[in-house]
């Protein structure tokens, strides 16, 4: 009885710390800087600032991330690390390309960064934007992205708002956050005259 109460203790506690992690890790990353425009529930309109951003464009689902990952961990001309900014961002281009962006974290805006290995990796800026999102939450499923994505268009054909490109998915936790509590946006960039 001893040894089953012991693993339920350290199985609990363990259990405890990783809700902990779920639940505390989206707040530790560096986030682009925005102004909240407007606000309703889990819809959001946001004036986001000019940012320094890393890019890839890759046919495969994952492979863009492990190509920034790998340069922001030190796989550059300067061997240098670069921290890890929330959240990371994925657009399909067409049906086979996808594009994915790290945010540069702010130290880096009046700074060269490191130079990439690599002709598939762009430094650019990003310009000021106003962006619509829908947050949810829990796994990302292809399925699940086009709901949210039908969910964020219909709330914009409402209120009559004009978009501009395609829509875009923003992840916002790491992969050990429990599935629950990961932290997802479907974004779309709004037409400003």
């Amino acid at each position: 009885m001893d040894i089953l109460l012991l693993f339920l203790i350290i199985a609990g506690a363990i259990i405890g710390v990783w809700i902990a992690w779920g639940i505390i890790s989206p707040h530790i990353w560096e986030k682009p800087d925005y102004e909240l425009k407007e606000k309703e529930e889990k819809f959001e309109i946001r004036r986001y600032k000019d940012a320094k951003i890393l890019s890839t464009i890759t046919s495969g689902s994952n492979s863009g991330f492990s190509t920034l990952a790998s340069y922001i961990f030190g796989k550059n001309k300067e061997k240098a690390k670069v921290a890890m900014t929330s959240p990371v961002l994925t657009e399909m281009m067409d049906n086979k390309n996808m594009k994915t962006v790290f945010f540069v974290p702010k130290k880096f805006e009046n700074k060269e960064m490191p130079t990439p290995l690599s002709d598939d990796i762009q430094i650019s800026t990003q310009k000021e934007r106003d962006v619509a999102i829908i947050r949810f939450y829990g796994l990302m499923s292809e399925k699940k992205r086009e709901k949210y994505i039908d969910r964020l268009l219909n709330i914009l054909q409402k209120k009559d708002i004009q978009i501009k490109g395609s829509a875009f998915y923003m992840g916002y936790s790491d992969p050990f956050v429990p599935p629950p509590l990961r932290r997802n946006e479907i974004g779309i960039e709004l037409s400003v005259d």
